[in-house]
């Protein structure tokens, strides 16, 4: 019976945080430092904590639009078993990264683009935030009126008082 070499080879262990598999270093990177910077806006205690209420719009300001139904899903992931309503800014942005990171919750500009040239009937180019409000809440997935006061200050042109989806959907894409 042959004799058994040892390998020279050393065994190259698997990174523990899957994510560092699939994902380079730089757009990891990158993608931290957005994060950070959406909760920051709403770590008012500077404790590195934010209100679990506030976590859907830190994930939407990142360009994620889940239901409510995955959003509570995620909440709870973060909160763990505590549920004390604070969510600690390392499990947020384990979950975000996790996100981010998946082709599958992301919208692509051109389907954004799709969209909202299928509410602008009129060819215009752009939605008041009347017509956008009428839509989205009262078809699929209604929004809170909190919700949508929140995205129209984002979306509309301040000068016009519309909201030109061409550039929105520029930067929900990203």
């Amino acid at each position: 019976m042959p004799k058994r070499v040892k390998s020279a080879r050393k065994s190259q262990s698997a990174p523990s945080d899957p994510i560092e598999a699939i994902v380079p270093e730089e757009t990891r990177i990158a993608l931290c430092k957005k994060i950070k910077k959406a909760f920051d806006t709403f770590d008012q205690a500077e404790n590195q904590t934010c209100d679990a209420r506030e976590v859907g719009t830190i994930i939407r300001s990142l360009g994620i639009f889940p239901s409510e139904e995955q959003l509570r899903t995620w909440i709870a992931e973060m909160e763990g078993p505590d549920k004390t309503g604070y969510i600690a800014f390392e499990k947020l942005s384990k979950v975000a990264l996790r996100l981010l990171t998946s082709n599958t919750l992301r919208d692509d500009e051109e389907k954004l683009y799709r969209a909202f040239l299928a509410l602008d009937v009129d060819s215009k180019g752009y939605l008041t935030p009347d017509e956008l409000r009428q839509f989205m809440t009262s078809e699929g997935e209604p929004f809170s009126n909190d919700e949508m006061e929140e995205m129209l200050m984002a979306c509309t042109d301040p000068t016009d008082g519309k909201i030109w989806f061409e550039d929105y959907v520029t930067i929900l894409a990203q």
